[in-house]
C-alpha cells in the first residue's frame, strides 16, 4: 500500500475518494503524498551522508574533516571509506601497536593470525667503519636497545705492514690483539667463533688468551664510548723538529687501517608490520598504499617497516 492509499484509508468514508480516483480530493492527496515521499527521501540522503557505510564523494570527505583523517590523492570511496571506520577505532586505542595491528587485520580481511603480525625493535644488520693509524681514536655506540656483540675485519689500505694491531674500548678497558704482521691488502677478520687473515685460520693468535671467542671481541654498548687503535712501531719513526747527537731519524710511513664492524641491531624506535603476500594480495590493496595507511597511523617520531613475505 502506498502513502497516498494510507492517507485515504484515514478519511471519513462519507469523502468517498477511494470510489473515484479523478476525484478533486484524491488528487490534492496525491500531490501532497508525492511531496511527502519526496522530504523523506531527501531526509533519508542526509542521514545515509552521515553514515561512513553509505556517504560518497564530496560527504565522505566532510565525515574524513570530523575524524581528522583527510583522502589520499586518487583515493577511491571504497578505500577511504575503510581507513575512515579504521580510525574510530583508533579513537579507542590511539597509534598503539594493538590498535595499528587491529586495523591492518581488518583493513585486509585477515583470515588467521599469522597473516599479519608485528614485531617490535626488529632486528638489523648494522656496521661502522674507521680509517686510522696508530693512536687514533673514535667514538661509537651499538645504535640499539641493547648492547651488541660485533665482528672486526682489519684491512691494510696501503703500502707498508702494520704488527700487533690492538683496538681498545678505552671506557671499559676491554681489548684484542692480534700477535702478527698484517701486510698492504690482507684481511684479518675476526667472527664469533673464528679468526683468520686471508681465510687462513688464525684464532690461536688472538688475546687475550683466557677468553674464548667471541667474548675477546670488545663490546659495543648502547651509549656511544671511546676507542682506539694502537700497534707495535718495531723501527723509529721520524719527527720532525727532532734531533740527537750522533743519531738520526728517518721518516718510516705508518700505513692506514681500514677497521669495520659488524653487528645485528635492534632498531630504536620501530616497529615492523609482517603480511602474508596471499593474504595482502586477497584484499586488494597494494604494499604502497597499505604503507600509506599504516605511516598515518603511528606515532610522530616512530618508524614503520612493512614486509610482505610467504
Amino acid at each position: 500500500m502506498d502513502r497516498v492509499e494510507r492517507i485515504c484509508d484515514r478519511l471519513p468514508r462519507f469523502y468517498k475518494n477511494w470510489e473515484e480516483e479523478d476525484s478533486l480530493i484524491f488528487n490534492l492527496l496525491r500531490a501532497v503524498s508525492k511531496e511527502l515521499d519526496g522530504a523523506e527521501e531527501k531526509i533519508t540522503d542526509v542521514m545515509k551522508a552521515h553514515w561512513l557505510e553509505t556517504a560518497e564523494a564530496d560527504e565522505l570527505d566532510k565525515s574524513g574533516i570530523l575524524l581528522g583523517l583527510s583522502r589520499f590523492s586518487g583515493e577511491d570511496d571504497l578505500h577511504y571509506r575503510t581507513r575512515l571506520k579504521r580510525r574510530v577505532n583508533e579513537y579507542k586505542g590511539g597509534g598503539t601497536v594493538p590498535a595499528i595491528l587491529d586495523a591492518v587485520k581488518a583493513l585486509i580481511s585477515a583470515q588467521s593470525e599469522e597473516d599479519v603480525k608485528i614485531v617490535e625493535n626488529p632486528r638489523a644488520s648494522a656496521f661502522a667503519e674507521h680509517m686510522v693509524r696508530h693512536e687514533d681514536k673514535w667514538t661509537l655506540g651499538s645504535k640499539s636497545i641493547k648492547g651488541a656483540q660485533p665482528s672486526l675485519t682489519l684491512t691494510v689500505e696501503e703500502a707498508g705492514e702494520v704488527s700487533n694491531p690492538q683496538i681498545m674500548n678505552l671506557d671499559t678497558g676491554e681489548y684484542i690483539i692480534f700477535k702478527g704482521k698484517l701486510k698492504s691488502g690482507q684481511k684479518l677478520v675476526i667472527e664469533k667463533n673464528k679468526a683468520s687473515v686471508d681465510g687462513k685460520d688464525v684464532s690461536k693468535r688472538i688475546l687475550p688468551k683466557k677468553i674464548p671467542l667471541p667474548q675477546k671481541i670488545p663490546r659495543l654498548l648502547r651509549r656511544d664510548t671511546t676507542w682506539e687503535y694502537t700497534e707495535s712501531l718495531e723501527r723509529l719513526v721520524g719527527r720532525f723538529d727532532t734531533a740527537k747527537f750522533n743519531e738520526h731519524r728517518f721518516m718510516v710511513r705508518v700505513p692506514s687501517v681500514r677497521i669495520r664492524f659488524d653487528w645485528t641491531a635492534f632498531q630504536t624506535a620501530t616497529f615492523e608490520v609482517r603480511i602474508k603476500s596471499k593474504a595482502l594480495r586477497g584484499s586488494g590493496f597494494l604494499k604502497p598504499y597499505l604503507e600509506r595507511v599504516i605511516n598515518s597511523m603511528k606515532a610522530a617520531g616512530v618508524n614503520a617497516v612493512i614486509t610482505v613475505s610467504g
